[in-house]
């Protein structure tokens, strides 16, 4: 629910903000007043997930972030929105969603602990679920803005994480109690002193989840351009807006094909899926920077799709694995923070080189960049990753386990 709501949210956001501000540029400086203070929300979700509870936060967040949606409404109905008021609503919904997105990541090892399925299992049927959202929730926000004021399609978003933050209450997750040496790793890691804050070196020091963080970071403020800025221009230009919505729908639907897939047969051939993942993502985007051949884009944007729906799951599962049970949430707050800290750099970058080169040169370069990171991701991948893991119905060190207020839930 709460992945429906902010794919609703993300098509009506923009909209009702150059709606109501009339410049286009408006709704981008939100964005960017907004990124800051996402990324230190980011971490500092990520210790209160630690050691509030995956659950309780993801309830929480879910509460915060449909009450910051509700104010956007009121605001607009009563003071009448300005940019100040969508920047400070955008600061209070990100309270909200950005520790929610790590919370609801780290609760999948839980999950799967408490259900008896593989994390596999539950990281791929979690990512063919966002695949659905991401196909259904651009449409569903189209069809409500053309029906009704926008500002009300935003109760859509807000009932969503209401839900949702209901729904996750009646989660019953089983409780694995923990060692005398896991409590104190966990009381140090917890402390607010300087040992909590080299907790964040001991998040990314595995080999693997520096690689997934390096490859995020690059991958984010590659095609965060493509899909934020060349595509829709391209699109634009050519008076094709259909084949941009195609674009993203193709994307979504090859999420929750790939997805299902990771659900049915797992990730125990780890450097297989890897490799192919990253091989397949290479071409999709090869295919994306063609915008010159508007259907190749198109056809790009499913293959993209595809390995996204691999790449991710595999992701959620070393991450789990590799991360001690007191630090998943900043495990996966780290990479929240680093696909909201990146998407922006790779705008500003792109920004500075559209002065110079045009749309179509700019997608040439930075497939080419990517190309490079690709290389490097396989055989980085090859050398550190095993060549078969198997799994079971259990994951080691998984369970509602860290703060005793979660004992009961």
């Amino acid at each position: 629910m709460s992945a429906l709501g902010n794919s609703v949210a993300g098509i009506v956001w923009p909209w009702i903000v150059l709606e109501r501000t009339g410049d286009p540029a408006a709704a981008g400086l939100v964005a960017a007043a907004v990124a800051v203070p996402s990324v230190l929300f980011a971490f500092l979700g990520g210790y209160l997930i630690d050691t509030v509870g995956r659950k309780p936060m993801s309830v929480i967040s879910d509460i915060i972030s449909g009450l910051s949606v509700a104010g956007v409404v009121l605001v607009d109905q009563t003071l009448g929105l300005t940019i100040a008021w969508f920047i400070i609503l955008g600061i209070v919904g990100g309270v909200g969603d950005i520790p929610g997105m790590a919370a609801r990541s780290a609760l999948v090892g839980d999950i799967a602990q408490s259900s008896g399925k593989t994390v596999d299992y539950i990281a791929g049927l979690n990512q063919a679920i966002m695949g659905v959202s991401f196909l259904v929730g651009p449409a569903l926000a189209g069809v409500l803005l053309a029906s009704m004021e926008s500002s009300w399609v935003l109760v859509i978003t807000a009932a969503c994480s209401f839900i949702a933050a209901l729904l996750t209450t009646f989660l019953r997750l089983s409780k694995r109690e923990m060692t005398e040496a896991e409590k104190a790793a966990a009381a140090e890691a917890n402390a607010l002193n300087l040992k909590a804050l080299k907790s964040w070196g001991q998040v990314i020091r595995p080999p693997s989840i520096m690689m997934l963080a390096i490859l995020t970071f690059v991958g984010v403020a590659l095609v965060g351009p493509f899909l934020g800025v060349l595509m829709p221009a391209h699109f634009q230009n050519v008076d094709q807006p259909f084949l941009l919505g195609l674009a993203f729908s193709f994307y979504a639907i090859g999420m929750m094909v790939s997805g299902a897939g990771i659900a049915a047969v797992g990730t125990s051939r780890r450097r297989l899926v890897w490799v192919v993942a990253i091989g397949v993502e290479a071409i999709g985007f090869a295919m994306m920077a063609a915008l010159g051949a508007s259907w190749l884009v198109v056809i790009g944007c499913g293959i993209a799709g595809l390995a996204g729906g691999m790449l991710a799951p595999l992701q959620m599962v070393l991450v789990t694995e590799e991360t001690p049970e007191h630090m998943r949430g900043r495990a996966f707050s780290l990479f929240t923070a680093i696909m909201q800290f990146g998407g922006p750099i790779g705008l500003v970058v792109a920004s500075g080189l559209l002065t110079a080169l045009s749309i179509y040169q700019l997608a040439v370069l930075l497939v080419a960049a990517y190309m490079l990171v690709a290389i490097w991701a396989m055989i980085r991948g090859i050398q550190i990753l095993p060549t078969y893991v198997a799994t079971e119905a259990t994951t080691t060190a998984v369970g509602e386990v860290s703060p005793e207020s979660e004992a009961s839930s």
